[in-house]
């Protein structure tokens, strides 16, 4: 079994967060055969030397993928899919890159290196968890984090992934408005959770057992997919919008695949394995939304990238765009405002703008989507893997 890691960084400028799931692999026992890692600003020539002495590693310049763009020409894949799977959708110096497109780069290197599993990690996960103790003494715990993986994989399990420990990027809050808000963000199934944030202060622990269980939720930071799995299933995707000039990338790019999962014969299993994730690059300090600019900030571009996602996530689901719109806002607007006056910060009300400007994408996301099915349909063809990767 070929096992390749995956990762997306602006500039491999440090060998750690790499480093970090290298020694997980060779303390437990696994054999990692190359690291895929995109970048949009480059990689420092001795980072690359330094760990291609210890695994084949290939850097992917997400705006020059020359690689992948050789083996489509060696493959006479067609100009058009060439370039809607490969060619980046923005032209931006800012390293903001929809992630779907940063993604789909390296499972296709690594589908064109004939790897068989792919596993991907986001930079800011360590393969350890956050547990706590019956007395409430929080600690990390370093975990077989391949090895739990592909205990499932080994089986015949297609894709693999887990939930995250740490903090949630709801940060704790309290205020008269955040129902409204959640629905309008189309979040509402985390009220409850946010609701009792005084109590847990939305940290998450790992589990005490491994109760692995059938999913079709997949989290891009902690998933580990099987060659065989994309026999069935579409490429990642997520678009982008432009406010005033400002470009937002929306998130979701792991939403078609998720559907898709619940559609078809692929089988994907939540093996209870919670890596910690740092979401505000500072843990263990607790984030205050109130207080903490950089808090606040990471919450707004989450909130611009969920109203950024749901138009094309209604469109998967099937339902009424005119009616969801219509109901998002009308309880957006007094959720927008609740959490503006709560923060003190009047940014947030500028995300109606936001939801205004993707839904009115809406049709340039799905026929984004579409034509990257299209493009999707034609690679998987030319190397082997199936005529169709799409159920509709």
């Amino acid at each position: 079994m070929k096992i390749a890691l995956g990762m997306i960084i602006r500039r491999l400028d440090s060998e750690a967060e790499l480093l970090n799931f290298i020694k997980n692999a060779e303390k437990f026992g696994h054999k990692l055969d190359c690291v895929i890692v995109a970048t949009t600003h480059g990689a420092n020539a001795q980072v690359m030397s330094s760990l291609n002495a210890k695994i084949p590693t290939y850097e992917i310049d997400i705006n020059a993928p020359r690689y992948n763009k050789n083996q489509f020409r060696r493959l006479e894949i067609s100009d058009k899919s060439t370039t809607i799977l490969l060619k980046c959708p923005i032209e931006t110096s800012s390293g903001l890159i929809p992630y779907g497109h940063n993604r789909n780069l390296v499972v296709i290197e690594a589908l064109l290196r004939e790897m068989d599993v792919l596993f991907f990690v986001d930079s800011d996960i360590y393969p350890m968890e956050l547990r706590i103790t019956p007395k409430g003494k929080r600690y990390t715990q370093v975990v077989d984090f391949f090895g739990t993986h592909l205990e499932y994989l080994k089986q015949g399990i297609q894709v693999t992934t887990g939930e995250y420990s740490g903090y949630n990027i709801l940060p704790h809050a309290s205020f008269d408005g955040m129902e409204d808000l959640l629905i309008g963000l189309q979040k509402e199934d985390m009220l409850e959770y946010w609701e009792n944030s005084a109590h847990h202060e939305c940290l998450a622990f790992a589990p005490d057992e491994r109760d692995a269980k059938p999913c079709t939720k997949l989290l891009g930071g902690n998933v580990a997919i099987s060659r065989s799995a994309f026999s069935k299933l579409p490429p990642l995707f997520s678009s982008y919008h432009r406010v005033e000039n400002e470009l937002f990338l929306n998130r979701g790019e792991d939403t078609a695949l998720g559907i898709e999962i619940g559609k078809s014969a692929v089988t994907c299993m939540d093996v209870k394995l919670n890596p910690l994730h740092d979401t505000f690059k500072d843990f263990p300090k607790a984030p205050d939304l109130i207080g903490d600019q950089s808090v606040q900030n990471r919450f707004y571009y989450a909130c611009t990238g969920w109203v950024g996602r749901n138009p094309f996530l209604n469109y998967l689901l099937g339902n009424d765009l005119k009616q969801v719109r219509e109901y998002q806002r009308a309880r957006l607007v007094p959720g927008l405002k609740a959490l503006a006056q709560y923060t003190s910060n009047s940014k947030f009300q500028n995300v109606l703008n936001n939801f205004d400007e993707s839904w009115n994408s809406a049709e340039r996301y799905i026929a984004e989507y579409i034509e990257t099915c299209n493009a999707w349909d034609e690679f998987v063809r030319k190397i082997g893997l199936a005529d169709s990767v799409r159920s509709s």
